[in-house]
C-alpha cells in the first residue's frame, strides 16, 4: 500500500516507528553536529521521541535513530530524554537482534551538500532496479523510503546479533554494491553493523544550505506492503554468494586473478564487443566492468558477469551463475584469442624482484583487522607472529625470504610494489580478524599475552593457569610492548605490597583487586589514581604496577596536548599511565571515561578526505599527580584514588635497589595475580550482590577476588564504598553549586520553590559560607542552574540529598529533600581543593575556574 503522509513532523515520526518497531522497544535517538555536540537519548515512549526530534528538525543536518532495537538496559542512560555531549552511544554489542536488512542508495556528489533533483531521482531509479532484481530472486516486498537525498529499501529479517550475521549482512551489501553501484549512485556497503543509525523518517535532510538547485527535503516512507514477510537466511546467503572474492588459492578458477602488466582491458572489451552495462571504481583502486550479457552463456542477461582490473595489473573475471562456476579471465581470454598461451608468456618473461618477493611471501597468511589494516601471520622458530604488512619487521622478514632465495637484496621500488600486492591479498583474500592487546577472551577462557619472543600466552580458566606456545588467539604488539616474565603460579600477589607503599589497609585491598581486574578482558576497568606530595613515590609505584599488568618500554607517558594524540596513546597501550599531571580538561576527562568503560574514538584517516579510522578503547588507565587530578563527577565515579605518604629520609632506597628487589618477586607477583584470577573465575558465577554501583562489573569481580585473597567480599565492599565516598566528597567540594546545596540543606529538611528563587538562595548561602561565586561555573541564570544541578545529581544522592525539577506553568519548580539526617557535612576549603589528610598541594581558585571553564564548554 502507499504510505499515508501525516500532517505534522511528530505524526509522520509516530507512523514510521509504528511500522518499523514491534510493540514497545527501546531505541536510541541520536543527533550529530549540534552546537552541544552529539545529542543522544533512549526512548520507549515514542511520543516523547517525536516531540524531542521535532524541536531539532530543520536545525541540524539530520536526525537518526537505531534501526535495530537496543537492549532495554540502555534506557537507564537517558530514559525518554536526551543528553547533550553524549559520552556513550549504542554499540553493536548493545543491540538485541537484527530486525532489518537496510539498503541505502546515495547519489555521488561532493560531501556536505544536498542532492539535485536529477541526482535524487537517479537514486530512486537505481533502488527500483535493485528491488526488481531481488523480487526475481524470491525476496518479499520491502518498505520503500526517501532519505531526503537518496532512496532506502528496508527488508524485514530475523537474525541474531552475532559475528556470523554481521558477516552475512556485510557480504550481501558488498554483492549489491558490486553489481549496482556506478558512477552516479552508490549502494552503501558500510551499513552492515548492527548498531547502524538510520534517518528518522518525518524529519528533514538538511545537508549544506537550502538552494533551488540543491533543496532540503523531507525523509519519509513512500510505500509499505500490507504484510511484511521476512527474508530468509538462505535467500541472504544465496545473494552473498554473488560477491566476488579474489582468492588466488581458491579451488574455483573463476576467482583467480592474473597479472597482465601493460594490458589494455578497455581496448580488449571494445575489440570483442563485450556488452558492458556500466563500469565504476571498486574497492581499493580497482575498476569493475559489469556485463549486461554473459560472454560464456548468452542466456545470462541479468548482469551476472563481470571483469575486474586491479591497480597492479591483475585481472579477474567470472559469472555468478553456477553453470559458469569454472569460468575465469583465462577462459575468457582464450575464448576470443585461442592462440593465447599465458604459461609460455610467463616462461619467456624474466621474473622481476617484485614477483620474487610476492612468490616468497606465500608462507605468510594475510588478513586485515577490524579497522581495515593489513596484517601478516608468519611462522618463525616454530611459533606464529603477527606483523603489520607496512611494519619494518615484516619488511625485514620479507627481505630475508628474498635473500635466502636469491642471495641478493631487493630494491626499494620492488619492495613497495610487493607490499601493495600483499595489502590487496589481505583485503580480498584474507579474513577480517579482531586483534587484541595484552588480554582477550575466547570460549570462556581468558588469555594473557606474555609478549615474549616465543609468543607465549597464559590461558586462565576456573582454578587453572597454563602457558601455551600455540594459542588459539592472535595478539597485536607495538613498539612500546615489552615482554612479561614467565609467571610462577605458586606465587603470592600480596608480595606486591612489599614494594608499593600503601599504608591504609582499605587502599591495599582495593589496589590488589584493581591489579587482578586489569587481567580481565571485556569489562570496564577502574582508573587508578595515585596522589600525594613530592617524594611519595607516585611515579615509581605506577611504574611497578604497570610492570605487573602491562610491561612497556616507556611505562610512564606524558599527557598529550591534543585529543587525537591522547586517543592514539590509549589505543596503543593496554595500561596507559600518565605521570605528574596538574589537571585534566573536560574533554580529556571524558575520553578517559570512555577508555575506562569502553567505547570508540573516531579520527580522519591520514591522507584521505573522508575516510574514518575508529579506535576501539577499553583500557586500564593510571594517573599520578600531586593533587587529585580527577575532579569531574563522571571520572571520579570510575576512579580508585589512593593517596601515598611522603617517604621519610631514613626509609628511602636507591632506585636500583628498589627494582632489584621487585624483579626478584615479579614472577611470583604476576603468577599470583593470574592464579588469583583463576580461582575468582570459579566463584564469580555464584556472586550475587543486592546493589551495584556504577562500576558494576568491577564491583562483582572485586567481591570474588577479595574472597580468594582472604579479605572477604564484604570487606572489599566496605573499602570500595569508603573510597567512593571520599571521592564523592572531592567531587562535591570542587563543584561550587553542589557545595552550596549541601550547605543549604545542612539546616533544612526540605526546600522547594522556583529554580530562579533557588539561585538567589544559593547566592545568599554561598556568601555566608564564603564559597566563591565568581568562577564562571557558578550559574548566572536559572536555566544554567538546572544544568549544573544535573551534573552532580548522583553525587548529591550519595550524601543524602535528592532533588526533582518539574515544569510549573511559566517556570520550573525544584524540590530538594534530605534523607533523614544523613547529609554529610562538606565544607570546601576557601580558595583551595585538598585531599583528606593533605596539608599542602593546593589548587587555586583561578585553576579551579579554568578547569570548570573547560567543563562547561565556556
Amino acid at each position: 500500500m502507499t504510505y499515508t503522509e501525516a500532517k505534522t513532523t511528530e505524526e509522520i515520526i509516530m507512523e514510521s516507528l509504528a511500522v518499523l518497531r514491534k510493540n514497545v522497544e527501546v531505541t536510541e535517538l541520536r543527533i550529530l553536529k549540534t552546537t552541544k555536540g552529539t545529542v543522544s537519548g533512549y526512548f520507549s515512549d515514542y511520543q516523547e521521541l517525536a516531540d524531542v526530534a521535532g524541536e531539532y528538525d530543520g536545525k541540524v543536518p539530520a536526525i537518526y535513530f537505531t534501526l535495530n532495537p537496543t537492549k532495554t538496559d540502555l534506557l537507564s542512560r537517558a530514559a525518554n530524554r536526551i543528553v547533550q555531549r553524549a559520552k556513550n552511544t549504542t554499540t553493536d554489542a548493545d543491540i538485541e537482534c537484527r530486525r532489518w536488512f537496510p539498503i541505502d542508495f546515495d547519489p555521488v556528489r561532493p560531501a556536505g551538500i544536498s542532492s539535485t533533483e536529477e541526482e535524487h531521482q537517479s537514486a530512486h531509479t537505481r533502488a527500483k532496479e535493485v528491488q526488481r532484481f531481488l523480487t526475481e530472486r524470491g525476496w518479499s516486498e520491502p518498505i520503500v523510503a526517501d532519505s531526503g537525498n537518496g532512496a532506502h529499501l528496508l527488508y524485514p529479517i530475523d537474525l541474531p546479533n552475532d559475528d556470523e550475521s554481521t558477516m552475512l549482512v556485510k557480504t550481501v551489501l558488498e554483492a549489491l554494491d558490486f553489481q549496482f553501484s556506478n558512477e552516479s549512485v552508490n549502494v552503501d556497503k558500510g551499513v552492515f553493523n548492527a548498531a547502524r543509525i538510520w534517518k528518522l523518517y518525518g524529519t528533514m535532510a538538511c545537508k549544506g544550505d537550502h538552494t533551488d538547485e540543491r533543496p532540503h527535503r523531507l525523509s519519509q516512507i513512500l510505500s509499505c506492503p500490507e504484510e511484511l514477510k521476512e527474508v530468509s537466511v538462505e535467500q541472504l546467503k544465496s545473494l552473498a554468494a554473488l560477491c566476488p572474492t579474489m582468492q588466488t588459492k581458491s579451488k574455483s578458477a573463476s576467482k583467480k586473478s592474473n597479472t597482465e602488466e601493460g594490458f589494455n582491458l578497455e581496448e580488449f572489451i571494445e575489440q570483442h564487443e563485450l556488452d558492458v552495462a556500466f563500469s565504476a571504481p571498486w574497492q581499493k583502486d580497482a575498476t569493475k566492468y559489469v556485463l549486461s550479457t554473459c560472454p560464456w552463456n548468452e542466456s545470462h542477461t541479468n548482469k551476472s558477469a563481470f571483469i575486474i582490473q586491479f591497480k597492479n595489473g591483475g585481472i579477474a573475471a567470472g559469472c555468478h551463475h553456477n553453470s559458469c562456476s569454472e569460468e575465469n579471465w583465462q577462459t575468457l581470454r582464450k575464448k576470443f584469442e585461442p592462440n593465447w598461451n599465458p604459461s609460455s608468456k610467463e616462461e619467456s618473461k624474466k621474473e622481476s624482484q617484485a614477483d620474487i618477493l610476492i612468490r616468497v611471501s606465500d608462507e605468510a597468511e594475510f588478513f586485515q583487522n577490524d579497522l581495515g589494516e593489513a596484517y601478516a601471520a608468519v611462522t618463525l622458530n616454530g611459533h606464529k607472529e603477527v606483523m603489520k604488512v607496512k611494519n619494518k619487521k615484516f619488511k625485514m622478514w620479507l627481505t630475508k625470504q628474498f635473500y635466502d632465495a636469491t642471495k641478493r637484496a631487493p630494491g626499494s621500488d620492488a619492495m613497495n610494489q610487493a607490499i601493495g600486492v600483499m595489502e590487496m591479498k589481505a583485503a580480498f583474500e584474507g579474513d577480517e580478524r579482531r586483534l587484541q592487546l595484552r588480554v582477550t577472551e575466547k570460549d570462556g577462557a581468558f588469555y594473557y599475552d606474555l609478549a615474549n619472543e616465543d609468543w607465549s600466552v597464559v590461558k586462565v580458566e576456573p582454578n587453572a593457569c597454563q602457558v601455551l606456545d600455540e594459542p588459539p588467539t592472535l595478539f597485536t604488539r607495538n613498539k612500546n610492548t615489552k615482554a612479561q616474565v614467565l609467571p610462577d603460579f605458586t606465587g603470592d600477589l600480596k608480595l606486591l605490597l612489599n614494594h608499593i607503599r600503601i599504608k591504609n589497609e582499605d587502599d591495599q585491598i582495593l589496589y590488589l583487586i584493581y591489579v587482578v581486574t586489569c587481567l580481565i578482558p571485556s569489562i570496564p576497568h577502574a582508573v587508578l589514581v595515585f596522589s600525594g606530595e613530592k617524594g611519595a613515590s607516585k611515579s615509581t609505584s605506577m611504574r611497578l604496577t604497570r610492570q605487573v599488568v602491562d610491561p612497556a618500554v616507556q611505562d610512564l607517558l606524558t599527557m598529550p596536548n591534543s585529543m587525537q594524540d591522547l586517543a592514539i596513546s590509549l589505543a596503543n597501550n593496554y595500561m596507559p599511565s600518565f605521570d605528574n599531571l596538574d589537571g585534566l580538561s573536560a574533554e580529556k576527562s571524558d575520553l578517559l571515561c570512555i577508555a575506562s568503560t569502553g567505547g570508540g574514538f573516531s579520527k580522519r584517516t591520514l591522507f584521505t578526505d573522508d575516510d574514518e579510522t575508529l579506535l576501539d578503547l577499553r583500557r586500564c588507565v593510571g594517573l599520578t599527580g600531586i593533587n587529585v587530578v580527577v575532579t569531574r563527577a563522571d571520572l571520579i565515579d570510575r576512579s580508585i584514588i589512593i593517596e601515598l605518604d611522603r617517604i621519610p629520609e631514613d626509609e628511602r632506597k636507591e632506585e636500583r635497589d628498589v627494582w632489584e628487589a621487585f624483579e626478584k618477586d615479579r614472577a611470583s607477583i604476576v603468577g599470583g595475580a593470574l592464579q588469583t584470577l583463576a580461582k575468582a573465575m570459579a566463584i564469580y558465577p555464584d556472586v550475587q550482590l543486592d546493589k551495584l554501583p556504577r562500576m558494576a562489573d568491577f564491583t562483582r569481580w572485586g567481591f570474588a577476588i577479595a574472597e580468594v585473597l582472604g579479605y572477604g567480599g564484604e570487606r572489599f565492599l566496605q573499602a570500595y564504598r569508603k573510597n567512593r565516598n571520599q571521592s564523592n566528597e572531592e567531587a562535591i567540594s570542587s563543584h561550587p553549586v553542589a557545595a552550596t546545596v549541601v550547605a543549604l540543606m545542612m539546616e533544612n529538611q526540605s526546600w522547594s520553590g522556583s529554580v530562579a528563587s533557588l539561585l538567589g538562595e544559593l547566592e545568599r548561602v554561598a556568601e555566608q559560607e564564603k564559597i566563591n561565586t565568581k568562577v564562571k561555573t557558578f550559574p548566572r541564570a536559572a536555566h544554567i542552574l538546572s544544568r549544573r544541578l544535573k551534573e552532580v545529581k548522583s553525587n548529591l544522592e550519595d550524601v543524602g540529598i535528592t532533588f526533582d525539577i518539574r515544569h510549573a506553568g511559566d517556570s520550573k519548580k525544584v524540590s530538594i529533600q534530605k534523607s533523614g539526617g544523613n547529609v554529610v557535612p562538606i565544607r570546601p576549603q576557601q580558595g583551595t581543593l585538598k585531599r583528606t589528610g593533605t596539608d599542602s598541594n593546593e589548587v587555586t581558585d583561578n585553576e579551579l575556574s579554568e578547569d570548570y571553564d573547560e567543563f562547561a564548554g565556556w
